[in-house]
C-alpha cells in the first residue's frame, strides 16, 4: 500500500524542520537547494540545507506499507507482520553518487552528512500530527549511504510497527542508522568543538621576518642585512634562502603591517 501522502510533502516537511534545527547551530549560507531531475540523477541528492562551515544533504525515499493483505510480499517473510519497507539499488547511479559525496564530506575540511530519509508512517493523518508538533525527522528512518556499501544488488530497510528495523536480503540490523536527535547532536558536537579551536595568532611583519630569520639560522646560512631595503623584499630574501616562494596578504589593519 502507498502513502497517503507524496514524497514531495514528506521532503518538503524534512526540510523545514532540518532547516530549523540546524538554523540554531549554524548561520544559514542561503536557501536550500533542490535540484531539477536531470541535475538530481547526476548528483545523487534531494535537497541540500547549506550553512556556514556545514551542509546537510538529503535523499528522501517513499515509503510502503506491506500489510496482512500482502503476504506474497518478497519482505513478508522475514518481518511476519505488517511493516515498512523502501528500496535502494546499490549498482545504481544515484546511491553511487550519494556514497561519494558521503566519502568527500568525511575526507574534506568542511563538515557535512548525506543521508536517506524516510517516513515511519504512511498515513496522512499520522504525517499531520508529526508535521504540527515538528517530529517528521523524529519519526523517520535516517541512513547513510555507507550503511549498505556499493555493488551488493537492491536492498530494503523495512521496519515493523514496534519499531524493529532490518535490511533485506540477508536481514540484520543496521549499524548506522540514526534517530534525527542523535544526528542534531552529533552536528552540535562538531560544532562546538570547532568553536573551541584555538584560532590562528596574527603576526606583524616584524614579527614574521624574525621567524623568517630564526629559520634561516637554524641553516646555517647568512642571514640578508640591509636595513635600509623595503620589508617586504627583504622578506622575499629570506623566503627565497628557504627554498620557498612568499605572498603577502595584508588584513585588517594594514597600517601595522599584519598577517
Amino acid at each position: 500500500m502507498d502513502c497517503d501522502f507524496s514524497e514531495f510533502s514528506y521532503g518538503y516537511a524534512a526540510i523545514r524542520e532540518a532547516e530549523s534545527e540546524l538554523a540554531a547551530i549554524y548561520k544559514a549560507a542561503g536557501a536550500p537547494v533542490l535540484p531539477s531531475l536531470v541535475a538530481e540523477e547526476m548528483l545523487g541528492w534531494d535537497a541540500k540545507l547549506g550553512f556556514v562551515e556545514y551542509a546537510l544533504f538529503l535523499q528522501f525515499k517513499r515509503i510502503e506499507y506491506v500489510s496482512r493483505e500482502h503476504p506474497a510480499s518478497p519482505t513478508w517473510w522475514a518481518v511476519g507482520g505488517p511493516h515498512y519497507r523502501f528500496s535502494i539499488d546499490t549498482d545504481g547511479h544515484q546511491h553511487r553518487a550519494l556514497t561519494t559525496l558521503e566519502r568527500n564530506l568525511a575526507a574534506g575540511t568542511d563538515p557535512g552528512h548525506v543521508y536517506y530519509a524516510a517516513p515511519g508512517f504512511h498515513r496522512q493523518q499520522e504525517f499531520d500530527e508529526a508535521y504540527s508538533f515538528g517530529q517528521v525527522l523524529d519519526r523517520s528512518h535516517i541512513l547513510p549511504p555507507s550503511e549498505l556499501g556499493l555493488g551488493t544488488g537492491k536492498h530494503h530497510l523495512v521496519s515493523d510497527l514496534h519499531g524493529g528495523v532490518q535490511i533485506l536480503s540477508e536481514p540484520r540490523r543496521p549499524e548506522g542508522l540514526l534517530a534525527w536527535e542523535s544526528m542534531t547532536s552529533l552536528v552540535r558536537r562538531r560544532a562546538t568543538a570547532a568553536a573551541d579551536r584555538p584560532r590562528r595568532r596574527d603576526l606583524t611583519l616584524g614579527q614574521f621576518e624574525e621567524a623568517l630569520n630564526e629559520s634561516v639560522s637554524s641553516l646555517g646560512r647568512e642571514i640578508p642585512r640591509s636595513v635600509d631595503a623595503p620589508m617586504a623584499r627583504r622578506l622575499q630574501r629570506s623566503a627565497a634562502i628557504l627554498g620557498c616562494g612568499l605572498i603577502l596578504f595584508l588584513v585588517d589593519e594594514p597600517t601595522e603591517g599584519r598577517i
